[in-house]
């Protein structure tokens, strides 16, 4: 009977299994992955720091928030798998060896989740449909004004992975979309404008702005009380990306200015969100806890066993991060 498991299973030729070490100051990845990695690569070991009986023939990692010292014990690392897609908590990291190459977390699924969140939120505002729960408390039978979606502009920040799934949905709809991203041209459709006018132009022009930008040194904070101001005071924020791209105090501000008109917050600078945040609060603030994406345990499995196969086979990896660009 032919093997039916995915080729991720199969041990790569002459190598029975992979010690893959389990680095986070959060989260016991060992544990949370076990079951995934049985199935998808019974080849690759996950291990504890403390079960890692020779640190030096170590060559892999699995990492998501690591310890400050996390690497010190593992000089021969080869690869480090990050558990998400993003990777800017890693390149932050104090003790990130110089030049070791990086894997971002590579799942069509979850670029696609991310998309059906953002088109929640587009399709919401753009029927009204957050306005009739209020309508429903007072008993009031009334179809509210809406557009149609080839009149309602969709701005997306980011044009990688994630925003062109993101990006792709939603002009499937019938929305026109221009994209952001840090070189200008036209791709499946989409026209993506680069620089500071690009920018400008996309937040005044949109009626829905989604951000699904890389958290780099050049967008940290790039939304700030001057981008707020360009934007329509009908529009929505849809913040997926990265807590740290937006001054929530400036934000706060713009919201009680009235523009943007809504902000829907998936990530915040710091998560948990502080009970004393006023985020919670906001009359104009929608919340959801970082939940826009996220990786089913198989495809991370899949996805890490095939970087170091990759690595091992002399390849390179899918989602292998340039350290110059930030992602």
């Amino acid at each position: 009977m032919p093997d039916a498991r995915p080729p991720e299973s199969q041990p790569p030729d002459a190598l029975p299994f992979v010690d893959l070490v389990c680095l986070s100051q959060q989260f016991d990845l060992k544990a949370m992955f076990t079951r995934a990695f049985a199935r998808q690569a019974p080849w690759v070991r996950l291990l504890a720091p403390d079960e890692v009986r020779d640190p030096a023939g170590v060559g892999f990692a699995f990492a998501h928030d690591p310890a400050p010292d996390a690497f010190e014990r593992f000089p021969n690392l080869r690869l480090i798998c990050s558990w998400g897609a993003g990777v800017d908590g890693l390149l932050g990291h104090p003790g990130l060896p110089p030049g070791l190459p990086i894997k971002r977390m590579t799942d069509p699924g979850q670029a696609e989740m991310m998309a059906a969140f953002a088109v929640f939120y587009v399709t919401g505002w753009q029927r009204r449909m957050f306005d009739y729960p209020a309508q429903q408390a007072r008993r009031e039978w009334r179809d509210l004004n809406w557009v149609t979606p080839a009149g309602f502009a969709v701005g997306v920040l980011g044009f990688g992975n994630m925003g062109r799934a993101v990006a792709a949905g939603i002009a499937g709809l019938g929305f026109p979309v221009t994209a952001w991203a840090g070189r200008a041209r036209e791709e499946a459709g989409i026209r993506v404008l680069a620089g500071a006018d690009g920018l400008a132009r996309v937040l005044a022009e949109s009626a829905a702005v989604i951000n699904v930008l890389p958290l780099t040194p050049a967008t940290a904070g790039i939304l700030d009380a001057a981008a707020f101001a360009q934007m329509r005071d009908d529009a929505i924020l849809i913040q997926i990306g990265r807590g740290a791209h937006v001054v929530e105090p400036d934000l706060i501000a713009a919201l009680d200015a009235g523009r943007p008109a809504l902000a829907a917050l998936d990530v915040t600078s710091v998560e948990p969100l502080p009970a004393g945040s006023p985020l919670w609060s906001h009359p104009r603030v929608m919340l959801t806890p970082h939940v826009a994406s996220e990786a089913h345990p198989e495809a991370v499995a899949r996805s890490v066993a095939e970087g170091v196969r990759a690595v091992l086979e002399g390849r390179v990896p899918a989602g292998l991060v340039d350290r110059g660009r930030g992602y």
